[in-house]
């Protein structure tokens, strides 16, 4: 991490502020996630910026220099993180520089259409734990696993079938056609080595859509066919001794809902340790984001197990609980005050409020999911060459 960057923040006494609240981010993070020194373990995440780099960011105004310093100490806890809506780069690169050179990232071009919000799937990686094994491409599905959530007319007339619904009174005298179409935000895979775990991975952000009807069936067919297209690698990936994981924002509401059973019907395992983990969003009560496995039998025996501390096998990073928290509102007035939406109506009757979900915008409205995986097989293929 450079931190030498902080010196020419000013004033001194908003300096004072940022290195105190990342001095208690660092003790957090020490007592959380265990130490990523080890070459035995790989530390893997998954992490939703919200809106990170966005232009107009909903007139929540932009991030700020000491927000970046924050984002990376999380960052810097894990050897590969993937990394969901990044979307101009000149303030990635900003984030990426406090790392140091030891980090490197692959991210997608902007998704573009409806849904897609111009964003970027990235993948970050500590080049001392983890290497990119030079193949990486967005998922395309085939005509036979496209997404059918919408429809069109059969005939063309979209008036006189609408019309007709409308005499009618009920939906089944509408003559239509399901039309299949691609992701909202094409999947980004790649492969990866870290030690001997080598690795094909596939990050998401899955189309959120509504709570219920049409757009929550449209959410949990884009799970299911990731799943199942991404699934069908997995014989040719075990033959190369290659594990699948399958990772980011599913927008998963709970364990028991059906967005969570449309990833693990597709033959995706989540491990008890990651069963475990606290939900991920800002409220505390959604499971969105997700990390799933197809391996070879016995390779993630260790993370049915328990631990904790720096032991741990899996968890979330509570990111609000030293940085941004609700009796810090009088230390980030300024900065809560000069962004656009303050100056409404709403804004002024209830600060408070308004605060809490400022800082989403300055950190994320999303916790970071990761687990803690076994990668030294070195003992094992020892005794190989002598059995």
């Amino acid at each position: 991490m450079d931190y030498s960057r902080l010196r020419w923040l000013k004033p001194e006494t908003e300096r004072k502020r940022i290195v105190g609240n990342l001095m208690a981010l660092r003790t957090q993070l020490d007592e959380e996630v265990p130490p990523k020194n080890s070459e035995s373990d790989l530390l893997l995440a998954t992490w939703n910026l919200r809106d990170f780099a966005k232009d107009d960011r909903r007139g929540w105004g932009e991030r700020f220099p000491e927000s970046h310093f924050y984002i990376a100490e999380v960052l810097s806890r894990f050897d590969f993180v993937a990394v969901q809506e990044i979307n101009e780069l000149d303030e990635w690169e900003k984030v990426t520089r406090i790392l140091g050179p030891s980090w490197d990232w692959i991210a997608t071009d902007v998704t573009e259409g409806s849904g897609g919000n111009g964003e970027r799937l990235t993948y970050l990686y500590d080049k001392r734990k983890v290497w990119f094994q030079n193949i990486a491409g967005e998922v395309v599905l085939p005509a036979n696993l496209l997404i059918t959530a919408n429809v069109k007319p059969k005939s063309g007339d979209k008036e006189k079938i609408e019309t007709t619904v409308a005499a009618e009174g009920k939906e089944g005298d509408k003559e239509e056609e399901k039309v299949g179409k691609q992701f909202r935000r094409t999947p980004f895979a790649a492969l990866f080595q870290a030690a001997w775990f080598k690795f094909e991975i596939c990050t998401v952000h899955i189309y959120y859509g509504a709570e219920s009807g049409d757009k929550l069936d449209e959410r949990i067919a884009e799970i299911a066919q990731i799943g199942k297209f991404f699934g069908e690698r997995a014989e040719k990936d075990f033959a190369e001794k290659r594990s699948l994981i399958l990772l980011g924002d599913f927008n998963i509401v709970g364990r028991d809902h059906q967005t969570m059973k449309a990833l693990l019907d597709s033959g995706f395992e989540v491990p008890k340790a990651l069963r475990e983990a606290p939900p991920t969003n800002a409220e505390k009560d959604k499971f969105y984001d997700q990390i799933a496995f197809r391996t070879r039998p016995g390779e993630l025996e260790y993370l049915e197990t328990a631990g904790s501390g720096a032991d741990a096998r899996a968890g979330s990073v509570d990111i609000f609980k030293n940085v941004y928290t609700p009796d810090q509102l009088d230390q980030f007035k300024d900065q809560v005050d000069a962004s656009p939406n303050s100056q409404l109506k709403e804004a002024k009757a209830d600060p408070e409020a308004y605060y809490l979900d400022w800082r989403t915008y300055q950190f994320s409205d999303h916790a970071p999911l990761w687990v803690r995986l076994k990668v030294n097989d070195s003992e094992n293929y020892l005794k190989g060459l002598v059995a």
